[in-house]
């Protein structure tokens, strides 16, 4: 389900990410990275494994849609149990209070809903044992946990402390599980300039095993080519641990596939 030509990049066994690892998708506004989303996405859900997919910049129906174009049935999958979308938008904050809740009983209700817009002494631990019930509750021995973004935490409010002690909480779940954690930020240009999100992407990318860069060309558009991705090793990363080759790639993004290629190399 995933993406062939970035599976033969990554290199992954059976093409699921190590288990315990830290995986950072970073992007920009020229150039979103939520595609690399439903590349791990599918390829976990094919291999039988539960997936939790932390909603924070978008609603279930965003990803539905996409993954329908992909063949793959995110309501079928939520249906069974062995896919849950935790909508965490709508309601992220005590500003969002008086928001209507997402319908009960329809096709693109959420699994369940982070609550912050109620009063609460430590709104991001509450959001912490909503996720960590629903790892839980699998009887899988390999869950994946997808936070899409993280960025919107501190956007909307929440201070870069509490935000990465929130992240580190996740890691140390996932780690305790034999899980693997993806992390989605965004890291443009001009927040290097923001000291605090900039001190947050870095924070993030500290913990990481494996950091996947998605960026925009530097030479401007191109018809056959939408952008560059970067494969890096983070700082945790494990000599041997992995067979995944730093390199950078172009690609590609069609209607049902997106295709990954050398540096150089024409793609018709």
């Amino acid at each position: 389900m995933g993406y062939a030509t970035l599976d033969a990049a990554l290199a992954f066994p059976n093409n699921v990410p190590p288990t315990k690892s830290h995986i950072v998708i970073t992007d920009t506004l020229k150039s979103n990275g939520n595609f690399l989303i439903h590349h791990f996405l599918g390829n976990h859900l094919k291999a039988d494994q539960h997936v939790v997919l932390i909603g924070l910049s978008q609603i279930f129906n965003h990803y539905f849609l996409i993954g329908r174009k992909l063949g793959i049935n995110l309501q079928a999958y939520k249906q069974s149990g062995q896919f849950s979308f935790i909508d965490g938008l709508t309601h992220i904050n005590p500003y969002t209070q008086g928001t209507p809740y997402p319908p009960t009983g329809t096709p693109s209700t959420p699994t369940d809903t982070l609550e912050g817009s109620k009063p609460s002494d430590n709104i991001l631990l509450s959001f912490y044992q909503t996720i960590r019930r629903h790892i839980s509750q699998t009887n899988k021995p390999h869950p994946l946990l997808i936070l899409d973004d993280a960025s919107v935490l501190l956007m909307t409010g929440y201070g870069l402390d509490s935000v990465s002690q929130f992240l580190h909480k996740l890691k140390v779940l996932m780690e305790s599980v034999g899980g693997t954690l993806i992390t989605v930020v965004h890291a443009d240009e001009e927040g290097a300039e923001d000291p605090e999100q900039d001190a947050f992407v870095k924070s993030v990318i500290t913990s990481a095993e494996l950091i996947l860069q998605a960026e925009a060309l530097g030479s401007g558009l191109a018809r056959d080519i939408h952008g560059q991705l970067s494969i890096l090793h983070g700082p945790q990363y494990i000599p041997r641990s992995t067979t995944t080759v730093a390199q950078s790639l172009h690609y590609k993004i069609l209607d049902n596939n997106a295709e990954f290629f050398a540096k150089g190399i024409s793609q018709v």
